[in-house]
């Protein structure tokens, strides 16, 4: 079994020859490049028995060779590494190019790997799925301990009676850093406009057959441990951020679906969020640069996101129609920025900025080591203090926000029992309090849409929050801190 680390980036197909010819590429190159015709058939039940349990098992064809497989079809999502997919994977050279598309299973059994095909599904194994591209390849040699593979794959991909376009390059690390991927990725990206992209060949092989749409990733909140250190903790919360934009970036692409973009807007204000709670700990030129791009972004998809708020609480079925007709611009922009080359130069950015270490350049290593719980109690602290204090809803929703994401970056660091109730009592009250703001953004943009008699049902649901606020409040002020 090996480890894959790989950074993909989709590429336009009329730029595929340009970015093959970059001179980076040949200055850096271990060798000439090799072409070759990559035939891949992908195996599974007719119930996708191996899908189930996350295994895509192929065989390929390369020229006159025949290479079986077996790997993870999704990232391990154990390997705390944004934008970088981390699979396992085995691979055995078959003999001659006899034998056809049948699988030896005596391969899988006896390096280990028989068991993730179970014996009663080895016999319904049948085709499902399979992909056809030129692969231009080469190894590049970025420093004395980076090497890198550079594929370049054009071609496609037939499942049933669709097909997809391949074009992409995969940077797949043999030895060095991962954030020299991002480095490379970078440049490359400043030469030709690329894409991150988080789905295998697999999955979307897997996803055409099923004919399922991309859909919404809500993933796990960030989880630190109580010996987490003050450098750990910073990475883990960006790249968690990271892993969230990329991984809502498809269902949003496929047709700027509602709870996508917003899991993606959240990912955005926790980046922020973390760059303003670590501050005195991370070098800060590059880190204003940073959170202007990512305001940047997360302007861009503000209007969307305003009209789903009004049809989650759309009082009227009627209107349906009309809204839907009224976010369709919006929407269409939300996408465009996502494909605008600004877009990736920011995530390869965050990419280099966090993986290189530039991010605590200048900082004191004995700060950077200090154990997260230090630090974390008096940032819970003051921002506690400050939403006590502060008197208007607005500003206190915002002001609870960013304590409700600090919490949920740190709840980790502290014994579960004593989380809880200060926690329940922070989400309620900002519940009804972003409840009341969604409100007022759904309010405007129906007055809009039907004028404003149609918001009379609105105001009443704004009414019945806003009686609960004061009684939510006084349970938020009467919550015992769980940071000591």
């Amino acid at each position: 079994m090996a480890h894959e680390v790989e950074l993909k980036l989709h590429v336009h197909p009329d730029d595929l020859a340009r970015l093959a010819a970059l001179p980076l590429l040949a200055e850096r190159a271990e060798g000439a490049p090799v072409s070759s015709r990559l035939r891949t058939v992908y195996f599974d039940t007719p119930d996708l028995r191996l899908y189930g349990r996350g295994i895509a098992l192929r065989l390929r064809h390369d020229g006159t060779r025949r290479i079986q497989g077996l790997k993870t079809v999704a990232a391990d999502p154990q390997a705390d590494a944004a934008a970088v997919a981390v699979r396992r994977e085995w691979e055995w050279p078959l003999d001659g190019n006899t034998g056809g598309d049948a699988i030896d299973f005596t391969r899988l059994d006896a390096e280990g790997a028989g068991a993730l095909v179970p014996e009663d599904a080895r016999g319904e194994l049948m085709p499902i799925f399979a992909t056809d591209f030129t692969r231009t390849a080469a190894l590049l040699r970025l420093d004395a301990q980076t090497s890198v593979e550079v594929a370049i794959d054009d071609g496609s991909i037939a499942a049933g009676r669709g097909d997809e376009r391949i074009s992409e390059v995969e940077l797949e690390l043999k030895s060095g850093r991962i954030g020299r991927l991002f480095a490379l990725a970078q440049e490359l990206h400043r030469a030709v406009p690329l894409r991150i992209g988080m789905e295998s060949k697999a999955e979307l092989g897997y996803r055409m057959v099923s004919g399922r749409a991309p859909a919404p990733v809500l993933g796990d909140p960030p989880m630190l441990s109580p010996l987490s250190t003050v450098a750990e903790a910073f990475r883990h919360i960006v790249r968690h951020g990271l892993r969230q934009i990329l991984a809502n970036e498809p269902c949003v692409l496929a047709g700027g679906d509602a709870e996508g973009l917003h899991r993606i807007r959240v990912a955005l204000r926790h980046l922020r969020t973390a760059l303003t709670l670590f501050a005195p700990v991370i070098a800060p030129a590059e880190a204003t640069r940073l959170e202007h791009e990512i305001r940047w972004l997360a302007h861009r998809l503000k209007p969307a996101r305003a009209w789903d708020v009004l049809a989650s609480a759309l009082p009227d079925p009627a209107l349906a129609p009309a809204l839907a007709e009224a976010r369709s611009p919006a929407a269409e922009r939300a996408v465009a920025a996502l494909r605008e080359p600004r877009c990736t130069a920011l995530l390869l950015a965050l990419g280099v900025w966090l993986e290189e270490g530039h991010w605590h350049a200048g900082i004191a290593r004995t700060r950077l080591d200090a154990p997260m719980a230090d630090l974390a109690g008096p940032w819970l602290a003051a921002r506690h203090t400050r939403a006590r204090k502060t008197e208007t809803p607005e500003r206190l929703r915002r002001r609870l926000r960013t304590l409700r994401y600090g919490v949920e970056f740190f709840r980790g660091l502290y014994p579960p029992a004593s989380v809880r109730p200060y926690g329940a009592a922070l989400d309620t009250l900002y519940g009804t309090l972003d409840a009341l703001h969604d409100l007022r953004v759904a309010e405007k943009r129906l007055a809009t849409l039907a004028g404003g008699k149609a918001v009379k049902p609105l105001e009443r649901t704004a009414a019945q929050h806003r009686k609960a606020l004061a009684e939510r409040v006084k349970a938020f002020r009467a919550a015992a801190v769980f940071w000591g």
